[in-house]
């Protein structure tokens, strides 16, 4: 008896220090064990350098054409463009050749193709930047081809080739791929859980994606976060603060390190703006512009999970990033996104807010239905706006705070259109609900 009692003790003890150094792994190593999760929504990284550019600088949206119509789709728990770009990078991808340029016809037939999956960015990019984003040596050394969409035929086993579109000048490329499947791809497809009917249509002012029916989407809600002024002077001056130069007027706070940098944070909307005189190399190449935003855009935010490039205007030197929600773009009371970079030879400026999402929280709101785009055009007329006068229209989340927990937001799905270069909902054009 005295024996068994001694083992008992011995293994009790094992158990202790097993479950104390494993308490100790988990504590201090938690990304292993959130690798698997889809940082996009549902988890928020600790550590920022873990969200690589290729996730920031990613295609937003999927596009699936079944054979008879065309679906944009996205998986809650597995990002699909995300894993679709993984697969790609075991591709070997020759260099692009142009099929057609300026001929719209042809164009929409090519992005309403039956069987092909499109993965969409909401902003043009370099098949260079494109080779450096999937370390394909091959594509590094390209001409430099600008394309917004990647189109993939599924199902015809003849067409070794992945199509490169620009909704720009509606040019058409096309390079031939080896050592690649359909298979993966295919199976990610079906295992989509938001799955919306659409039509790509082409229009004046470029290519609409219309939901041809009403679409239901979910509401979330996040808590938010924010900072000192003090902590991104820090970050941002690199210097010590005993130097700095402080002002206010009405909410207004300024930060002048000596003639070189300047910090302006508006307490009142929470938009902050950074000067960096200093800063006067314009970058040579779009991969350099990109990365050096990137490298910003980290510097700027405790976590970038969330956050996706939504423009890249290279003649001007300006990037603007987004926050997005199972695909969607998010809509804050600001015209320029979550983050705004200029590069230039007097200086770089950074626009950005001081809000960013964190942890996502259980929500009680039922699920929007909204209109189809169709008759969100209809709306729109109906005021006095024709089709010719719309600039783009995006099904996007609208920013709310709470009124009772400032620190929580509620997002609520409806339309975006833009207008004059002005982004607002729906009603805010209208005066009418974009819900159904």
């Amino acid at each position: 008896m005295k024996f068994s009692r001694l083992i008992v003790q011995l293994l009790l003890v094992v158990a202790v220090v097993t479950s104390i150094v494993l308490s100790f792994f988990i504590w201090t190593n938690t990304a292993r064990y959130q690798r698997g999760k889809n940082i996009d929504v549902t988890s928020a990284q600790s550590n920022k350098n873990e969200i690589p550019m290729n996730q920031v600088i990613s295609p937003t949206s999927v596009i699936w054409h079944d054979g008879t119509d065309q679906h944009l789709i996205y998986n809650s728990n597995d990002n699909i463009s995300l894993s679709i770009q993984k697969v790609m990078q075991d591709w070997k991808i020759d260099q692009p050749k142009e099929v057609s340029k300026k001929d719209g016809a042809y164009y929409q037939k090519v992005i309403q193709g039956k069987n092909m999956l499109q993965l969409v960015y909401p902003t043009s990019i370099a098949s260079s930047t494109f080779g450096y984003l999937l370390n394909n040596d091959s594509l590094k050394n390209d001409k430099g081809y600008t394309f917004n969409r990647i189109l993939i035929n599924l199902k015809n086993k003849k067409d070794q080739n992945v199509y490169f579109a620009n909704d720009s000048n509606y040019a058409v490329y096309k390079a031939k791929v080896r050592n690649a499947s359909a298979a993966p791809i295919t199976k990610l497809v079906y295992k989509a859980n938001i799955n919306l009917k659409i039509r790509l249509d082409i229009m004046k002012h470029g290519v609409f994606t219309i939901y041809t029916d009403p679409i239901k989407l979910k509401s979330y809600s996040y808590v938010i976060s924010g900072k000192q002024d003090g902590e991104y002077s820090t970050a941002l001056f690199d210097s010590n603060s005993n130097g700095l130069v402080t002002s206010e007027d009405n909410g207004v706070y300024t930060y002048n390190y000596g003639e070189s940098k300047r910090l302006i944070s508006d307490h009142n909307t929470e938009e902050l703006t950074f000067e960096d005189y200093t800063d006067t190399s314009v970058p040579k190449t779009q991969f350099a512009f990109l990365q050096r935003g990137y490298q910003k855009v980290n510097n700027l935010q405790n976590s970038v999970s969330n956050l996706r490039l939504y423009s890249a205007d290279w003649k001007d030197k300006d990037l603007i990033f987004r926050e997005y929600v199972e695909g969607f773009p998010i809509f804050k009371k600001s015209q320029f996104g979550s983050i705004r970079i200029k590069f230039s030879r007097k200086g770089s400026s950074e626009h950005f807010l001081n809000k960013v999402l964190e942890v996502p929280v259980p929500s009680n709101q039922a699920a929007t239905k909204l209109k189809s785009t169709t008759e969100i055009f209809k709306g729109l007329e109906r005021v006095g706006y024709s089709p010719n006068d719309i600039q783009a229209v995006e099904v996007g989340y609208q920013w709310e705070n709470e009124t009772d927990n400032e620190k929580v937001v509620d997002l609520k799905p409806t339309y975006y259109i833009k207008i004059s270069n002005h982004w607002k909902p729906y009603n805010e054009w209208t005066n009418e609900s974009a819900e159904e």
